[in-house]
């Protein structure tokens, strides 16, 4: 069967929910989990997790910053509030925690970089300290979504036409990043970099927008999602993986919503749309205890109780107040 991709549907101003994509959120966390807790030889699934989830913010940002167009001032002041208070809350407990000299020392290049999201780069060339090792994937995003943010802005009073430039963008990433493993550098001094990792961001944003309309046979996602997920076991170069596998994911979550309907619930069921509900925290919260010593299981709960207390006493109550605070003084001054 082939089916026509509808514009998006969560990037109306009046966004409908779609349920498998928090379920797609809720499986990239879970594999991050799964291979920081219960490694399996073959594959590292946070690998996998964490490009199926920059897969998915490529296609919301489509949506949102060209498609809906949405204003740029709330959106960089949403990210914001999304972000920052659960973030600083971490990096504080967590630096309190472990400043002194030890296996998990947080320094102060530790902290600047966490909070200045290059963490990334500080990592690769300063100090890198395993409490902090997830943050270099926060910084990659960030900063994607600014410059998403300013292309938006040139398309807006420009003029310009954004798929050229977002997969020109996106192939000279990809390209820096296998002339530095050319150059004999490893993974993380790689593709941890902003500049070669924003590829799997930029693909799936530019994937959306070409897509938007096409008839596309309900079996192409799925097939595409398989090719995605091979092309990440370990035996693959990474330039492979983080080009032609990273193409197969994006094409695969840009067109999820023509997939299969059973493929559809089982994103769509409830645990793993909890999961993605809770996904910032749990992406924070996780690291420092998967580097602790200790039983997997017992980690992996105090994990789980931290990332749970974070969103519902920090995360969720801060983003809720702060999105609220502006019609707030609007509304006090008139």
């Amino acid at each position: 069967m082939t089916q026509q991709i509808a514009l998006e549907q969560t990037a109306k101003p009046h966004r409908v929910w779609l349920t498998y994509l928090d379920g797609w959120r809720g499986f990239s966390v879970l594999a991050v989990l799964a291979a920081h807790f219960f490694p399996i030889p073959i594959i590292n699934t946070g690998r996998l997790g964490v490009e199926t989830f920059f897969c998915l913010s490529g296609r919301l940002m489509a949506g949102i910053l060209f498609v809906e167009r949405y204003p740029l001032d709330q959106f960089i002041y949403r990210r914001l509030t999304r972000v920052w208070p659960a973030l600083y809350a971490f990096v504080l407990l967590v630096a309190l925690a472990c400043w002194q000299p030890g296996p998990l020392q947080v320094t102060s290049i530790d902290v600047l970089g966490a909070l200045t999201f290059t963490a990334n780069y500080t990592g690769i060339y300063l100090h890198r300290s395993p409490a902090f090792d997830h943050l270099w994937s926060l910084a990659v995003e960030e900063w994607a979504y600014l410059l998403l943010a300013l292309l938006a802005l040139g398309c807006r009073r420009f003029g310009w036409w954004p798929i050229p430039i977002l997969l020109t963008c996106a192939l000279l990433c990809i390209a820096n990043g296998v002339a530095q493993t050319m150059a004999g550098l490893d993974y993380y001094a790689v593709y941890w970099r902003t500049d070669v990792r924003l590829a799997s961001i930029l693909l799936p944003c530019a994937f959306f927008l070409m897509l938007q309309r096409k008839k596309i046979p309900s079996w192409l996602p799925v097939f595409a999602a398989i090719g995605g997920i091979a092309l990440n076991i370990n035996r693959v170069p990474d330039p492979i993986k983080y080009s032609v596998g990273t193409a197969c994911l994006a094409f695969a979550m840009v067109t999820i919503d023509v997939s299969p309907a059973q493929i559809r619930t089982l994103l769509s069921m409830r645990w793993v749309r909890q999961a993605g509900l809770w996904s910032f925290s749990l992406y924070l919260w996780q690291q420092p205890f998967a580097k602790a010593a200790g039983l997997p299981v017992i980690n992996l709960a105090m994990a789980f109780a931290c990332a749970l207390i974070s969103f519902y006493f920090i995360e969720n109550p801060a983003r809720r107040f702060l999105n609220h605070l502006p019609a707030r003084i609007k509304s006090a001054k008139k």
